[in-house]
């Protein structure tokens, strides 16, 4: 499914990123674009660190950093 449609980046390559060691939606943001533009698939972006175990809420403050 497509998360980002500004950077055309679907939950496949997000999980990738991930799974290969993006933290938080900051560094999924950099590896891949996803949240980098508009921000309407942040939501979807931190949903998919929290099936990682990953805190939304340290995903939300270090993209408003």
């Amino acid at each position: 499914m497509v998360v980002c449609h500004c950077n055309a980046v679907n939950d496949r390559e997000i999980r990738s990123h991930i799974e290969s060691g993006a933290t938080d939606a900051a560094e999924v943001a950099d590896r891949c674009g996803a949240g980098a533009r508009c921000g309407s698939c942040q939501p979807l972006v931190e949903r998919l660190l929290a099936q990682f175990g990953l805190e939304p809420e340290r995903a939300r403050e270090t993209v408003a950093a």
